[in-house]
């Protein structure tokens, strides 16, 4: 199955039906979701889920959370983009 083409199928009715739906997605890292971050913000309302257990210590991990949130609050988006962290 070729799931780009599933996906360009999904958004092109979203478009034709003037939907925007919300979608919960997955960061490891800033670096990571910025590409997704601003291909996907064009059809959806994006909260990113932050989460990444290997991360340690906890300063590094509260400096990688800060850096998601920077790029979030950086980029222009169409739709609204949240974050929420994983960590306790």
């Amino acid at each position: 199955m070729n799931y780009q083409k599933e996906l360009d199928k999904l958004l092109d009715t979203l478009t034709k039906e003037g939907r925007v739906p919300r979608l919960l997605l997955h960061s490891c890292c800033a670096p990571c979701s910025s590409y997704v971050l601003e291909y996907l913000s064009n059809y959806f309302e994006i909260t990113v889920f932050y989460y990444n257990p290997n991360i340690y210590p906890e300063t590094e991990y509260t400096k990688r959370i800060l850096e998601q949130q920077k790029l979030i609050d950086d980029m222009n988006f169409k739709y609204p983009v949240s974050i929420c962290s994983g960590r306790i």
